[in-house]
């Protein structure tokens, strides 16, 4: 990969952090492949083959579940022939008022066009369905210190 593959991916965060979906959109290959982390809440349709399926079944259910939802960059790292983007994703529940500041991993692909073409999210599902009021911590466990 190239410095200009890391440019590349650091622009699309920008635009979706803009709401520049039509610059998203053109960034994406036609064979794109995108999965959601097992889990998450949106990852009933994974992969996601389309930006209109990005779009339908990520971004549009995400804007509607979140106020101010961002995805905060903090490193891009050249791995090769993938970059690896570390972050945090944050916003407010629409549902519960709760904040959102959950870790995420995307290891993304872009083709030989520089279109991003294959990307995997990893990410702390268990907070996004805490916060969403989707889960709840029922009560921690004390277990006692053995006495020796």
């Amino acid at each position: 990969m190239s410095q200009a593959n890391v440019q590349a991916v650091s622009r699309l965060y920008d635009a979706f952090n803009d709401g520049d979906l039509d610059y998203f959109e053109q960034q994406l290959s036609n064979d794109l492949v995108w999965n959601e982390a097992e889990n998450s809440l949106n990852s009933d349709g994974n992969p996601y083959r389309s930006f209109a399926a990005v779009r339908d079944g990520v971004f549009a259910p995400t804007v509607r579940d979140f106020d101010r939802f961002r995805c905060d960059l903090e490193q891009l790292y050249d791995a090769g022939d993938n970059i690896i983007a570390t972050g945090r994703y944050r916003g407010i529940s629409t549902a519960t008022g709760k904040e959102l500041s959950a870790q995420f991993c995307h290891i993304a692909h872009l083709d030989d066009d520089g279109k991003l073409d294959r990307i995997q999210e990893y990410t702390d599902t268990l907070q996004e369905a805490q916060v969403t009021g989707r889960a709840q911590q029922i009560e921690a466990i004390r277990i006692p210190q053995p006495v020796m």
